[in-house]
């Protein structure tokens, strides 16, 4: 029988190392995926997940449970990856974000029937220009796209992670999608409208 996650947190927030360590082996993967895509290198993901739960680990006391657990480390993780974004930018350093296979498999595309050369050159180029339109959105565009398409969470779990409400959480998707769309007509012509 599972443990809830409820009774995972009230324990790891009493210092129960064992209950934090099932709770990281519950979310490690997912907020290593996400920053995967949102950073589009593997190195940089990696750094930034250890740091989510080791920030975890400290303000786990102060976590009130009025959210799910994923929901509060995913907004430790999100603020993470946008604070080193801010510093590098600001530092005048060029994207540490690569188009690299990491973030193919991040999307779950490492995982898929291999294909014949020619099939599979077009698809990589297909999911780079995907990967470079994304890049150009606005942050709050792309950030809903890779909860929704990429994360699969629900619009009630994107209202409760982004604080934001409903009718807001519509309207936003819907607007990342449109400027997406818009980027990639140009590049991939009609298969833009299958992505």
């Amino acid at each position: 029988m599972e443990v809830l996650e409820r009774d995972l947190v009230l324990a790891a927030k009493k210092g129960d190392r064992a209950a934090f360590k099932v709770l990281v082996e519950r979310y490690y993967g997912r907020i290593h995926r996400m920053l995967t895509v949102m950073t589009r290198n593997q190195d940089v993901a990696l750094d930034l997940t250890q740091e989510t739960f080791a920030k975890a680990i400290e303000a786990l006391p102060n976590f009130n449970m009025t959210s799910s657990f994923y929901t509060w480390i995913y907004r430790i993780a999100r603020n993470l990856a946008l604070d080193r974004f801010r510093r590098y930018k600001t530092a005048g350093g060029q994207s540490e974000y690569d188009d690299s296979r990491e973030a193919q498999v991040a999307w779950g595309l490492g995982q898929t029937v291999p294909l014949e050369p020619s099939r599979a050159v077009a698809a990589q180029q297909s999911l780079n220009i995907v990967a470079e339109a994304l890049d150009e959105l606005k942050p709050q565009f792309k950030e809903i796209i890779i909860l929704r398409e990429i994360e699969e969470m629900s619009y009630e779990e994107i209202s409760q992670t982004l604080n934001l409400k409903m009718g807001t959480v519509m309207s936003r998707l819907f607007q990342a999608r449109m400027a997406l769309r818009e980027l990639l007509e140009p590049r991939l012509g009609a298969n833009a409208a299958k992505l």
